[in-house]
């Protein structure tokens, strides 16, 4: 399904995966994706699936980091700077788990953040010529001469990945006052 996505049209392929991909990982079903965005690198030099990739991992990240800012509890301050940091590193794993998932509201605002950023690269025909994504990947968006303007569509792409996920969990995905374990009794 997901390269006939992506041999349809990629700016909407990136727009739909992107906003989706994230969940793949919450079952661990994003290792089936590996082989394929593997396969891309080794025949063609880039991967468009794995451009879409690092907009999902930028956008858990900036959640958290959203939830950083915002909340006034200690405790979830350092759970969400450290998730941030990870998944700026390129393991969304400690944000998702950590924060977004129990803020329901903060994961949904990331992955429309996800699907706006990719849906831009997409569109914008960016390509990723390495392995490596999120902010740490920023490498492998360096273009050889074939594709000038790679590098500064990634910027721009990245911009607005984290604009629209962080004004999303900032204002529509987290308060103090929600609880992660509402209806849970205390024994």
């Amino acid at each position: 399904v997901i390269t006939a996505l992506l041999n349809l049209n990629l700016g909407i392929a990136s727009f739909i995966i992107g906003g989706l991909y994230q969940v793949l990982v919450i079952f661990g079903l994003h290792w089936m994706v590996i082989p394929i965005l593997t396969q891309q690198i080794a025949q063609t030099g880039q991967s468009n699936i794995n451009m879409i990739v690092s907009f999902t991992m930028l956008a858990q990240g900036t959640g958290a980091l959203a939830v950083f800012f915002k909340t006034r509890k200690t405790a979830l301050k350092g759970l969400a700077g450290s998730g941030a940091l990870s998944a700026f590193a390129g393991v969304t794993e400690p944000a998702m788990y950590g924060i977004n998932l129990k803020y329901g509201r903060v994961f949904i605002m990331s992955s429309i953040g996800a699907a706006v950023g990719a849906g831009v690269a997409g569109f914008m025909h960016l390509h990723m010529y390495g392995f490596a994504g999120s902010l740490i990947g920023f490498p492998n968006f360096a273009s050889p001469k074939d594709n000038p303007n790679n590098f500064m569509i990634f910027w721009i792409a990245t911009i607005v990945t984290i604009v629209v996920a962080f004004v999303g969990v900032y204002f529509f995905g987290y308060k103090d006052s929600d609880v992660a374990t509402d209806g849970v009794e205390k024994k």
